[in-house]
């Protein structure tokens, strides 16, 4: 089979909305090329060694990649996410130029693998590709992943910081939930950092199956994985949450916090991502509207995670 590489340069603040164009349009993942990758210190903590080509990266923005299998729909699928990307709007690139490039089925498995390397989000929490061979320090909590498969591979910062607070704030007797799990991925750190279980909810059929796949792929057994909504899905748990992550987009944060209410008992912790900077004061406004007190703000180039502690309608 051949494939389409859709290639489009943008800003950081847009990489949510691209992403999720390529991935409505079809594509089962995206590949990110980040010009702060350049500048970022990458140790050599594990044994692996980076050796980062500039001509990879762009010097500004972002470079995101997405990928279509070539069927008898493809120009319809062209088609939305040419008009989605005009709809955008955003200054200083030009989104009439998305770029087209025809792959054979090795071309593409190619180029998913060779812009992934570990990720080390913390001294011993590691994201390692699946094709790599898992470490054996058992001081590491190491996550296997096909980064190509679903939104959630640990490359983007909204990631990267929820991965950061769950290990910080995960215990042996929580129960976790996930909102919108994508790839799975905050799901098995939550597993694989002692949670007594995790449940994970999305409303994407596709992305469940591939969370279904690295759960099985990180041998995690405490982990119930399922295409629902937030309030059916523990409404049928008969467990109640005692930590919630929810890594999306801040306007659907804002709007899920009176469903995260009906569900999160007093006292517990919801973490929330995907936030740009400038939509901190928002979420945070939102959050304390719904009875929620802040305690904890983490930033990364841009992007926003925001720890609260729900104190139940007075």
């Amino acid at each position: 089979m051949n494939w389409l590489e859709l290639s489009f340069h943008t800003t950081h603040e847009a990489f949510d909305l691209v992403s999720n164009i390529f991935i409505e349009a079809g594509s089962k993942g995206v590949l990110v090329e980040d010009s702060n990758t350049l500048t970022e210190a990458h140790e050599d903590h594990f044994g692996e060694i980076y050796r980062l080509n500039p001509d990879d990266y762009p010097t500004t923005g972002v470079v995101i990649k997405g990928y279509l299998a070539v069927t008898s729909d493809i120009e319809n699928q062209l088609e939305f996410v040419r008009t989605q990307l005009l709809n955008l709007k955003l200054d200083h690139y030009d989104h009439n130029k998305l770029e087209i490039k025809m792959l054979d089925e090795e071309d593409w498995a190619n180029s998913w693998k060779k812009h992934y390397n570990p990720i080390e989000i913390t001294k011993t929490l590691v994201i390692k590709p699946c094709w790599l061979e898992p470490t054996t320090d058992p001081s590491v909590v190491e996550i296997m992943l096909d980064p190509g498969m679903a939104f959630g591979s640990g490359t983007h910062e909204t990631t990267q910081l929820c991965l950061e607070l769950i290990e910080k704030y995960v215990n042996s007797q929580q129960v976790v939930v996930d909102v919108g799990t994508g790839s799975g991925i905050l799901a098995i750190a939550a597993s694989k950092l002692g949670a007594k279980s995790v449940y994970a909810v999305d409303l994407d059929a596709m992305a469940v199956i591939r969370a279904k796949e690295n759960i099985e792929m990180n041998h995690c057994q405490n982990i119930l994985v399922e295409k629902n909504n937030l309030i059916d899905g523990v409404g049928a748990l008969g467990q109640q949450p005692t930590l919630m992550v929810a890594n999306i987009l801040a306007p659907i944060i804002i709007n899920m916090l009176s469903d995260v209410e009906k569900v999160l008992p007093v006292g517990k912790t919801f973490i929330c991502s995907g936030i740009v900077d400038h939509e901190k004061d928002a979420v945070v406004q939102a959050l304390n509207a719904h009875h929620f007190t802040v305690t904890e703000v983490k930033e990364k180039n841009g992007w926003v995670a925001i720890v609260a502690i729900y104190n139940g309608c007075k």
